[in-house]
């Protein structure tokens, strides 16, 4: 055997861990009985353990500092050597003891956070949260070099990604957002939102979204869409993608874009090559990318006009009670814009905002300029002044958001990197597709699927965020696509 297949057979057996602890992670959210939480966290510490301990193999380390010295070797295999190097040294950083900590406190912090949000109460979180906090800034100082310590965990979501890179591009993106808002609030524009908001059959709510799911291109036979708590797009890869939704009977809104966007997750798994599933090479680039490819889904293409000529008499048959409603006003309401408590409801131009706020947040906890305790009036007091609402409750503000209890701290930022890049990738799309909107205006979705296919998705990992926006759209990441399309679309609807 090579020092190359080892190194990938070796990697393959890790990656085999970590599917099932992506099972077992979804299970929990989605069927697994509340009293199972106590074996499950330690099901998965152990699980996580074990994975630890075969990425911080001293044999895997020697095969990896061989490679590594190696000048000859194909483009595909420096690149492998080059993800399974990262791997190994922030492992290698972090001991077994830490690694089964974070898995623990990951599974622990979940079931508290569905109880506090339950509740509405904080302060059922608060302590485990602080023992999640305090075990990612210890991750966070092991492995964070030289660097900021919220960069260590910022870069485990955006490789290569730092404060110094996101703030100014925050930065801009909010000095861009609040004059858009302030036009849209001062319009004094009212909506109506009578084609999605009243009362609305779930069922019927549910057989429409998975219609627009599988019009996207998802495969049924490689894919299943459950019901959570909180909605996301899991599994093991491009045969088996685990998606979920929830659904509100008088807001129909949350469930079918909630849907759309976790579509473009799966999408975008079911597009990886599937045999790379176990190699170094398999796997979304980053997540901001696999962001984008569930915004451009959500917001470019199913809050669109096109979009929407086509699937309106549909939406009429699902809910009669829309009989006559007019095209226009469909599309007004798909895209009414004002400020929100929730961020996964939140339209196009606030829902950066809402990263922002949890961005600032999530750094300066890392960070100890700001502790557990401090964080219901930090949020609160960031809604008012970046949105001008204040949250009823705790389950309305800090509570809202799943990632902090999964020890997700990095990930908020991806979202709005991912609105950007998607925005990019759109202006693309519609260059290199001749009559793109005819085309979705009359229900023919295909070719940007398999545009996005071509350019992102069957390329896996070989290469990084910055080169495929580099080589998709010919321009590095910018906020001009965004600020085009937005500002468009709030001249056009708002005036």
């Amino acid at each position: 055997m090579t020092n190359m297949n080892e190194l990938e057979h070796r990697y393959a057996e890790i990656q085999d861990l970590r599917h099932g602890l992506n099972i077992l992670g979804w299970d929990q959210q989605v069927m697994m009985p509340q009293g199972g939480a106590t074996a499950r966290a330690h099901t998965l510490a152990t699980l996580t353990g074990l994975a630890h301990q075969k990425i911080t193999d001293p044999q895997l380390r020697k095969l990896v500092r061989s490679l590594s010295r190696k000048k000859d070797l194909p483009r595909a295999r420096r690149r492998t050597v080059e993800l399974v190097k990262r791997e190994v040294d922030k492992a290698s950083a972090v001991p077994s003891s830490l690694a089964k900590d974070m898995a623990h406190a990951e599974s622990q912090g979940l079931e508290s956070w569905q109880a506090a949000r339950e509740a509405k109460d904080f302060k059922r979180f608060a302590s485990d949260l602080s023992r999640m906090v305090d075990l990612k800034r210890e991750v966070a100082r092991l492995t964070a070099g030289r660097g900021r310590l919220y960069d260590a965990l910022l870069d485990d979501f955006e490789p290569g990604a730092t404060v110094k890179q996101i703030d100014p591009l925050l930065g801009e993106l909010k000095a861009v957002t609040v004059p858009l808002l302030e036009s849209v609030v001062a319009s004094r524009k009212k909506v109506d939102l009578r084609p999605f908001v009243g009362r609305f059959d779930v069922s019927a709510q549910e057989s429409f979204a998975r219609a627009v799911a599988l019009s996207m291109g998802i495969d049924p036979d490689r894919s299943r869409m459950d019901r959570s708590t909180h909605p996301f797009c899991g599994g093991t890869g491009p045969n088996d993608v685990r998606m979920t939704a929830r659904y509100d009977q008088k807001d129909t809104r949350g469930g079918l874009f909630g849907v759309i966007h976790e579509a473009g997750h799966g999408l975008y798994e079911q597009g990886l090559d599937a045999r790379r599933l176990r190699t170094p090479l398999g796997g979304a680039i980053s997540m901001a990318i696999h962001e984008s490819q569930s915004r451009l889904w959500e917001n470019n293409v199913a809050r669109s006009r096109p979009f929407w000529k086509h699937w309106l008499p549909k939406l009429r048959r699902a809910h009669p009670q829309l009989k006559g409603v007019p095209l226009d006003a469909v599309w007004a309401a798909a895209n009414v814009m004002k400020p929100s408590m929730i961020r996964v409801e939140a339209d196009e131009l606030t829902y950066n905002l809402h990263i922002i706020l949890r961005y600032e947040i999530e750094r300066d906890l890392i960070e100890g300029q700001l502790e557990v305790k401090e964080l219901p009036d930090r949020w609160n007091a960031a809604m008012h002044d970046s949105l001008g609402i204040t949250p009823r409750h705790d389950s309305e503000g800090v509570l809202q958001d799943i990632h902090w209890s999964m020890g997700l701290f990095g990930y908020f930022p991806t979202y709005s990197i991912g609105n950007l890049y998607a925005a990019q990738f759109m202006e693309a799309a519609r260059k290199g597709i001749r009559g793109l909107d005819g085309k979705i205006a009359a229900g023919n979705m295909a070719p940007l699927r398999a545009w996005l296919q071509d350019k992102i998705h069957r390329h896996d990992q070989l290469y990084t965020a910055a080169q495929t926006v580099k080589r998709v759209t010919g321009k590095p990441l910018g906020i001009d696509a965004f600020r085009t399309y937005i500002t468009k679309k709030v001249r056009t609807l708002y005036g």
